[in-house]
């Protein structure tokens, strides 16, 4: 088995795709994320690609991770996971977490930690959900408009509010950067509006292998419990069916009963359980 590491994101995707492409439910975090990274360049802050091989030279499986993100080992075989981790210490690359559909990131985080001797800080358990038919929220006050150039600076400060809110490291750029490459790569940016205030945004990348992805997806406290995030939800999944998204998906946080409720309530099924795996201190090993 070798291990190669990528510099180039589209030599990476050429090498990988053909295994990503067979499921792009399963994998539309790397598909999402490396189309991005191809396409808008500076969308992060740095990036680490692999692929694995057998002895003659066929691919066996890829991971990636974008700074400070865990990495992504939805397309990781468990029996690779070993020689992966190996290389991992050896070479000195920082591995801040694990993330993907349980049957992997379960078993590659306790190979990571039996080996690094890192231990846990934070466990995200999360449900990736489809969407079936779509239900439009009723009797919402206000309506649905995509982000302009006006409201980048409004929109960013609630990216940012999101991402100190669910994930345990904040953002990894200003919101108003993540703001801005993500309508460069063509996400739709949605607003709920009510009497000309916004009250909540969510997120649809552009569709890619007949896939687009949703979130983030934010209410401020102050504007919560009005049904503002499922009526701006709804919409941007329209818009991705619209722009010819067979696949719609979503992520939610399984420990928030109350966004899972909602976006059932408005077509999207459970299809498999995920993870993310926040380690208590960065791995320094010098390769």
């Amino acid at each position: 088995m070798t291990i190669q590491r990528h510099e180039d994101a589209e030599l990476f995707w050429n090498t990988t795709k053909a295994l990503f492409l067979q499921d792009p439910v399963r994998h539309t975090v790397a598909i999402t994320v490396i189309s991005q990274l191809i396409e808008v360049p500076d969308s992060y802050r740095g990036s680490m690609m692999l692929t694995v091989h057998d002895n003659d030279g066929g691919l066996l499986g890829a991971l990636f991770r974008t700074a400070p993100w865990p990495l992504s080992v939805s397309a990781l075989p468990v029996e690779t996971h070993a020689e992966v981790v190996d290389y991992l210490l050896a070479e000195g690359i920082e591995t801040t977490g694990v993330g993907g559909p349980r049957d992997v990131a379960d078993p590659f985080t306790e190979a990571w930690i039996a080996a690094s001797g890192q231990t846990i800080e934070q466990t995200i358990p999360m449900r990736l959900y489809h969407l079936g038919q779509l239900e439009m929220p009723a009797n919402v006050a206000g309506e649905f408009r995509l982000t302009g150039e006006a409201d980048v600076a409004m929109v960013g400060g609630w990216w940012e509010d999101f991402f100190a809110e669910a994930t345990h490291g904040g953002n990894p750029e200003s919101g108003e950067h993540d703001v801005r490459k993500a309508l460069e790569f063509g996400r739709a940016i949605g607003l709920w509006v009510d009497e000309g205030e916004p009250g909540s945004f969510a997120v649809a990348s552009p569709p890619r292998a007949g896939m687009s992805r949703i979130g983030p997806v934010y209410t401020p406290a102050d504007k919560r419990g009005r049904g503002y995030g499922a009526a701006v939800t709804a919409q941007v999944a329209q818009w991705a069916v619209d722009q010819g998204a067979e696949h719609v998906l979503l992520f939610t946080d399984l420990d928030n009963p109350t966004s899972n409720s909602i976006y059932q309530r408005i077509g999207f099924r459970p299809v498999f359980d995920a993870v993310e795996y926040v380690f208590a201190d960065r791995h320094t090993l010098e390769a």
